[in-house]
């Protein structure tokens, strides 16, 4: 049943509106609209400005700029190390045609420091660090020899790749084949089986191996290897 709302109590409800306005509200005169009272404007204006206050304010243009990220050491605390010879074991090679044959053995083409990169045709990072370490070995001169292994399953992508570069890039690769070759290098080199690609070994001009470096070098890492090979 519907509760009946008595008139007294409507009253004090409505209390500080108009006669009118309270005799229509209370009889249910929907056409009736009530007066705007003081408190209720400043009700209005209060929230108004409690909304305001919490826009947070437009960053200042002058802001500081983030800090560049400094550059890395190559073979930071490795270098005092005494370092493992390199293994002389055979290594396949690949080529595009009319590009300059390489001797079997990594070793005997050694002069200085020798740094090898080891990369597949594949590898995205690979192809774009390759024209950057070419051009750190022009820069040091006889003072650092780069060196390409491929660790390609797909003989067809390594030689696409080889017969697309241009005369100043990579052309000839040393390749470890997968299996037996590729395990045995890699192994008497302390890397695993299955690298994270690039990975690189940095090799003093004894034949020994100094550091190893995973991921891309970049252009902020030369003036830490030419410190190194430059000793």
């Amino acid at each position: 049943m519907r509760r009946r709302v008595h008139q007294p109590f409507c009253l004090r409800v409505l209390g500080g509106l108009s006669a009118l306005a309270l005799a229509s509200a209370c009889n249910g005169d929907k056409k009736a609209e009530p007066t705007s009272t003081p408190q209720r404007s400043q009700a209005v204006t209060a929230t108004a400005a409690g909304s305001a206050a919490k826009v947070a304010p437009a960053p200042s243009a002058s802001a500081p700029a983030v800090p560049t990220k400094p550059a890395r050491k190559l073979c930071a605390g490795e270098l005092d190390k005494p370092g493992k010879k390199l293994t002389d074991k055979p290594l396949s090679r690949a080529a595009a045609p009319g590009a300059k044959s390489m001797p079997d053995k990594l070793s005997q083409a050694a002069q200085g420091w020798t740094w090898v990169n080891f990369w597949a045709a594949w590898c995205v990072p690979c192809k774009e660090e390759m024209p950057r370490l070419i051009e750190f070995e022009k820069k040091l001169g006889g003072k650092l020899r780069v060196v390409f292994v491929s660790l390609d399953d797909d003989q067809r992508q390594l030689d696409d790749f080889l017969k697309a570069q241009p005369e100043t890039g990579v052309r000839a690769t040393y390749w470890l084949k997968e299996g037996k070759e590729r395990e045995a290098w890699l192994t008497a080199a302390e890397i695993e089986e299955d690298p994270e690609l690039p990975t690189h070994l940095l090799v003093d001009p004894e034949g020994k191996v100094r550091c190893r470096v995973k991921g891309a070098v970049e252009d902020s890492d030369y003036p830490s290897l030419a410190q190194i090979v430059g000793r």
